[in-house]
């Protein structure tokens, strides 16, 4: 590299460039976290314009600079513009604080930001460097189309993850213009985002068809319809919370491979993917049933108050999930048009509480291993854990006695040929959640108990067991 070439500073853009998402966006995702109705407040700071709306949310929501996972591309060319001796300049719309802040974690030089004033911006952005450096004094890394006025001022210009329209409009104003990849994530890290595993949950919308001994062909491709439209709505509130709980997903040892805190998705285009599958998922509930849409959307308005509220709530947000678990059953019970049964209801209420406490227990076992104390996002400490095994014990054992205590109804009587096998079901269900509370007390669950049940195959012996027992005790069996 010449003289000339290393006295030309490097100017980095940082939204979507330095970093998969927008300072702005993740300080705003903070804000509602921590705030929850303070999103109300939003549209009026607004109006004040986007540069001092920029410094009320760098003010109120502080962004974590030392947790965001930087592009290794552009982190790559800093590393080498500053080893050559050329000074790295970040310029970003986003607020001075928070600008400051990614500045002092990359050891850049300097940087040009929104000030409270005047919003950093288009021309204003373009303005600031040619300012300071002149036109053709500086180097320029950026991402969209909003950068081509830097890019045309610019010596040298740098895309980062650019459409092939935009990169050949770029290489039009500048023949050395270089291309470098965006995020790494593609297609499948996306689909992970959405938890398709989590989808099993939904399969609870046949429990009320079997129950109730419907085995006709037509009830089942409704409950197929409540099955995806649920799992639709499933992906979305993930996603929502997800977001929401972005900075402690960064600082969880588990959690901080999900694609979105890692970094692989941006968050803008996560909004838009939640959006549209709570749409599509309420949709396809009402087109079914009125009753189903019903029970989708109060599904959906708890999954946000957990995400806003109750997820930081000592043992509310055990209670909200194994609750969330039950409405799964009750919707699939609108899907078939029946009364759920309250032996079914209150059997869901003390099983699902139970995983619930598993889950926290399993997180709570892997935080002690790694020598934690607090569990980050939420309301519990290593010292609780005994107190989440007795919990998911005792629920466990509670639904193991309405269980007992169902089978010497009369209406099992009348609805199953030999319900003797039924008594079966207890010690099969001691074993399993036993088994589950064990194994997550030695840190083996790490983050959800439905992903280890879908790869432990004594789970899987367990079901079948269980079905032959439900077949035995049929009619005619």
């Amino acid at each position: 590299m010449s003289a000339s070439d290393a006295a030309v500073p490097l100017a980095v853009d940082i939204d979507s460039t330095l970093h998969s998402g927008g300072l702005l966006m993740e300080g705003v995702l903070q804000f509602v976290a921590n705030r929850g109705t303070g999103i109300f407040a939003l549209p009026f700071w607004l109006l004040a314009g986007r540069a001092a709306f920029k410094r009320k949310i760098a003010q109120a929501a502080p962004v974590a600079v030392e947790l965001l996972a930087f592009n290794p591309s552009v982190m790559a060319e800093i590393a080498v513009a500053k080893a050559s001796g050329r000074e790295i300049w970040l310029a970003s719309a986003a607020d001075e604080s928070a600008v400051a802040a990614v500045a002092k974690e990359v050891g850049a030089t300097g940087w040009f930001s929104s000030d409270g004033h005047t919003n950093l911006a288009g021309q204003a952005k373009v303005d600031a460097l040619v300012g300071r450096f002149g036109r053709g004094g500086f180097d320029y890394i950026g991402n969209a189309k909003r950068d081509l006025p830097v890019w045309r001022q610019a010596r040298h210009a740098l895309g980062v993850g650019l459409s092939p329209g935009l990169a050949q409009k770029v290489r039009a104003l500048n023949a050395t213009a270089r291309m470098l990849p965006g995020p790494k994530g593609g297609f499948r890290d996306h689909l992970r985002a959405l938890r398709p595993h989590q989808w099993m949950k939904n399969v609870l919308v046949f429990v009320p068809f079997i129950a109730a001994h419907q085995f006709e062909a037509a009830p089942y491709a409704t409950a197929a319809g409540a099955f995806v439209a649920l799992s639709a709505c499933a992906s979305g509130a993930y996603l929502l919370n997800d977001l929401l709980d972005l900075p402690h997903d960064r600082q969880c040892t588990v959690r901080n491979c999900r694609p979105l805190a890692a970094g692989q998705v941006a968050p803008l285009r996560l909004i838009y993917m939640a959006l549209g599958l709570i749409a599509a998922g309420l949709a396809l509930a009402f087109s079914l049933s009125d009753l189903l849409g019903g029970c989708a959307l109060s599904y959906l308005l708890l999954s946000l108050a957990y995400s806003l509220w109750l997820k930081r709530m000592l043992l509310m947000d055990v209670i909200t999930l194994s609750v969330l678990y039950g409405m799964r059953v009750i919707a699939g019970a609108a899907a078939a048009a029946v009364v759920p049964s309250p032996w079914l209801l209150a059997f869901s209420l003390f099983f699902f509480l139970s995983l619930a406490s598993v889950k926290r227990q399993g997180e709570l076992s892997v935080l002690r291993a790694a020598g934690g104390s607090l569990l980050a996002g939420r309301a519990y400490r290593t010292a609780d854990l005994a107190g989440m095994t007795a919990l998911a014990m005792a629920s466990g054992a509670a639904s193991i006695v309405v269980i007992a205590f169902y089978i010497q109804s009369p209406a099992v009587g009348m609805r199953y040929g030999f319900p003797g096998f039924l008594w079966l079901f207890c010690p099969v269900l001691v074993y399993w959640l036993g088994r589950m509370i064990l194994i997550a007390n030695r840190g083996k669950i790490e983050v959800d108990p439905v992903m280890f049940v879908m790869r432990d195959r004594a789970s899987w012996v367990v079901l079948g067991v269980s079905i032959g027992i439900f077949i035995s005790s049929m009619p005619g069996a």
